[in-house]
């Protein structure tokens, strides 16, 4: 039956390193706010720092909940499962901290786990209760390997594809709180810098050629027309990163959270002052309208032109060109 215990050692601790697997439970405060539950598991990735401590290589990630509700409040649950040999649960409670790569300590801690492409920090439980119990509902199952997905992923992307991946992922939670928004925006401040991401993000796009024209459209209504020859580029690729489109002629439809990714994508962007931006504007003006009593219902597009020698693909393209 369960048992409380008062430190992480003896067969609690051995049982812990020689998971395959954990789960990690948090919440933010609100009351109607998503509870979280995410799994974890990378060999070499998480560890007993001592009798009364838990951590673990945080990779990057397409949410980041558990950041988000860290920062919060702290309140965090680290379970394990027995899915072999005698039944055992162990849970740990406590409180959680984020150490950021970019943070001082960071190096000390990383320097115990595997190296980890794309690794954003750090999570560090100071554990005030410890627990096991009898684990008897849990099922038997056979461990057969690790994946080797999402460790090339992030080395594909690099640095600074990894950073780029977190901005337009990570940088707020489901319900709106800060989450992982420290990667600098340095890079963003500068048309240099614009240029740079521009070209980065096209790069990681398979067949991705910059299209001659493009817009975003609410019920076929748009306020932004990228013409032929305009130097709107950076939106067009953020559009085709959330949209996994490569350029190519088409009209898409958008999705209320794809048009929130989008705009998320782009706002660092206005770190650059020296020009003007009317995409991410219509983008919000879009976003607005459809939180507005009744918008609910609009429908959102996507346009693309690549060569205005395409057919055209919708009556919102017919449109576009016709602006032009």
């Amino acid at each position: 039956m369960g048992k409380v215990h008062a430190a992480i050692e003896g067969r609690l601790r051995e049982f812990i390193e020689a998971q395959h697997v954990f789960f990690i439970a948090t919440a933010p405060l609100a009351g109607d706010g998503h509870v979280n539950l995410s799994p974890r598991g990378i060999p070499g990735t998480f560890a007993v720092l001592d009798e009364r401590t838990f951590a673990w290589l945080d990779g990057t990630g397409s949410g980041s909940e558990t950041i988000a509700h860290l920062r919060e409040n702290g309140r965090i649950t680290v379970m394990f499962c027995a899915f072999d040999g005698a039944p055992n649960i162990v849970r740990l409670h406590g409180t959680g901290r984020v150490v950021t790569v970019y943070d001082d300590d960071y190096a000390a801690l990383a320097d115990r786990f595997t190296e980890l492409p794309g690794a954003r920090a750090v999570v560090v439980v100071d554990v005030d209760r410890i627990s096991d119990s009898c684990g008897w509902g849990v099922p038997l199952m056979a461990y057969e390997g690790d994946r080797d997905l999402l460790q090339p992923y992030f080395e594909r992307k690099g640095v600074e594809g990894s950073a780029d991946y977190r901005r337009r992922k990570n940088r707020s939670s489901l319900d709106g709180l800060p989450a992982f928004d420290d990667d600098p925006l340095d890079e963003w401040s500068t048309l240099e810098g614009l240029g740079a991401i521009r070209e980065r993000l096209a790069a990681q796009i398979d067949g991705w050629e910059f299209p001659a024209g493009y817009c975003l459209a609410l019920d076929g209504e748009f306020t932004q027309a990228n013409a032929p020859g305009g130097v709107h580029k950076l939106p067009a690729v953020v559009l085709g990163t959330v949209l996994k489109h490569d350029g190519t002629t088409a009209t898409l439809e958008v999705s209320r959270q794809q048009l929130d990714e989008a705009i998320t994508t782009l706002a660092p962007a206005e770190a650059c002052t020296t020009i003007d931006h009317p995409n991410l504007a219509a983008w919000r003006s879009i976003a607005a309208q459809l939180d507005a009593p009744g918008g609910a219902d609009g429908v959102v597009t996507a346009v693309f032109v690549r060569s205005i020698d395409d057919p055209v693909s919708s009556d919102v393209d017919a449109a576009l060109r016709a602006a032009w």
